[in-house]
C-alpha cells in the first residue's frame, strides 16, 4: 500500500546548527531543495509521457513540500511531501508522481554526489542552475548538509558543502552565486538609485538601492561604514562578477564607524606580515584567520573601539577585548578555529580556554553571554 506521506530528511552539520538551530540565512534552501526536485521530476515526467506535449497543469503545485519539523543533531529539517495533497492539485496521477518524486530525489543527490567524484552532467536546464545556485549558497566552510536516507558511490549518506558546490555549478556553467555579508566604507553615489561600497574582498561594489535612500541616508557620509549582505555572483577564480539580490545595506553610527575603520586598517596591515616577523620565527597570519576575524568585527562591531588587534607566533589573529570587568581574548586560529579565554581584572576568576570549531552561534553565545555580565 502506498504510503500517504514521504519525508525528506536534510541535516544541516556545523557548530552553527548546533541543538538543532538554523540561522535564517540558510531559509532559502527549502524552496532551491524543492525547485530542484521539481526540475528533475519534469524532466521524469517527460520520459515517462512522451507522447505529451506539455506538463500538466497543477504539476509544481502537486509536489509542494511542507516543513514539519526541525530536530536535534546537528539541525535535522524534515520536509512532508503528502499523496492527498498532490491528488488535489492533480488529480489521477498521484502513484505516477510518487515514482517520479523517489527518481527525482535520487537523481539530486546522485547530481552531488558526482560533484564529490569528479563526475558531472554535460548539461542541466536553466531551472536546475537557478536552483543550485540557491541550493547551500548560505554554507560557510566546514558546514555541509547531508541527505538522510541518501547513499554515495563510497557507501556514505550523500552531503553537499562549499567545495562540491562551487565544483558542480562552476563545471556546468563559468559562475557561481553566494551569499556575502561584511563591512565596508560608502564612497559614493547617485540618486537615481545606487551607492559605492569598498571593500576588502572585491574592491568597490555598486549596489542598488531606492533612490530616496541615497539622499536621505547616504549623502554627506563619505568614507562611513556600511554594512551589507548581499548574493553575489563569483566567477570559477572567485573573482567578483555581479550583485543578484541585496538583503541588507546600512550605515554605521560615525563614531562606531571610525572604530571599525581602524580595526579593518589594523587587519590589513596583520594581512601584510611576512614568515619570520617574530625575530624570525613568527608565522604570517593565514588568510582564513583574518578573514574570521573580519567576519567577527562584522558580528560584534558594537565592541570595536575596545578591541585590540594583535599577530600570534602561530599564524592567528589575536582580538582582545576589556569589558564588564574582564580581560577577554578571541584567538582565531590559522585553520579557521576560535578559541576564547579570560581573567577576571580585579579578582581570582579566570575563563578557561573553550574551543570552537567554527565562527557560530555557539561562539556567539558565549561572547555575548561574557560580555553582559
Amino acid at each position: 500500500m502506498a504510503e500517504e506521506h514521504k519525508i525528506f530528511q536534510l541535516r544541516y552539520i556545523g557548530a552553527r546548527f548546533a541543538g538543532a538551530r538554523l540561522p535564517l540565512d540558510v531559509l532559502s534552501d527549502l524552496p532551491a531543495f524543492r525547485d530542484l526536485l521539481i526540475s528533475y521530476a519534469k524532466k521524469r515526467w517527460r520520459g515517462f509521457n512522451a507522447n505529451r506535449q506539455r506538463i500538466p497543469k497543477g504539476f509544481d503545485k502537486s509536489i509542494s513540500l511542507d516543513l514539519i519539523a526541525i530536530d536535534k543533531g546537528s539541525a535535522v529539517l524534515k520536509l512532508d511531501w503528502s499523496r492527498q495533497d498532490a491528488q488535489t492539485a492533480l488529480p489521477g496521477f498521484t502513484d505516477e508522481l510518487e515514482v517520479i518524486v523517489d527518481r527525482s530525489f535520487n537523481d539530486l543527490v546522485m547530481l552531488i554526489d558526482g560533484a564529490g567524484h569528479h563526475s558531472f552532467p554535460q548539461t542541466l536546464s536553466s531551472d536546475h542552475i537557478r536552483a543550485l545556485n540557491k541550493l547551500g549558497s548560505g554554507l560557510l566552510e566546514k558546514e555541509k548538509i547531508e541527505f538522510l536516507g541518501s547513499q554515495g558511490k563510497d557507501g556514505n549518506v550523500v552531503y553537499l558543502d562549499t567545495v562540491r558546490r562551487k565544483s558542480l555549478i562552476t563545471q556546468l556553467r563559468d559562475k557561481y552565486q553566494k551569499r556575502f555579508e561584511g563591512i565596508g566604507r560608502y564612497s559614493g553615489g547617485n540618486e537615481s538609485g545606487y551607492i559605492f561600497i569598498d571593500t576588502d574582498e572585491f574592491k568597490q561594489l555598486k549596489i542598488n538601492i531606492e533612490p530616496d535612500r541615497v539622499k536621505k541616508e547616504f549623502d554627506g557620509n563619505m568614507g562611513t561604514s556600511v554594512q551589507y549582505a548581499l548574493q553575489i555572483e563569483l566567477n570559477n577564480n572567485d573573482e567578483f562578477c555581479n550583485i543578484i539580490e541585496v538583503f541588507n545595506v546600512e550605515l554605521i553610527d560615525t563614531d562606531l564607524s571610525d572604530n571599525i575603520s581602524r580595526c579593518l586598517e589594523r587587519l590589513n596591515e596583520l594581512q601584510q606580515l611576512q614568515h619570520g616577523w617574530l625575530e624570525g620565527d613568527g608565522e604570517a597570519p593565514s588568510i582564513t584567520s583574518v578573514m574570521r576575524a573580519r567576519e567577527f568585527l562584522t558580528k560584534r562591531p558594537s565592541f570595536a573601539g575596545q578591541y585590540r588587534i594583535f599577530p600570534t607566533p602561530v599564524g592567528g589573529v589575536l582580538i582582545e577585548v576589556v569589558v564588564q570587568g574582564w580581560d577577554l581574548s578571541v584567538e582565531f586560529v590559522k585553520d579557521g578555529k576560535v578559541e576564547m579565554y579570560g581573567i577576571e581584572i580585579n579578582g581570582p576568576n579566570e575563563m578557561e580556554s573553550e574551543s570552537f570549531a567554527a565562527l557560530g552561534d555557539d561562539f556567539l553565545k558565549l561572547f555575548d553571554k561574557c560580555t553582559s555580565r
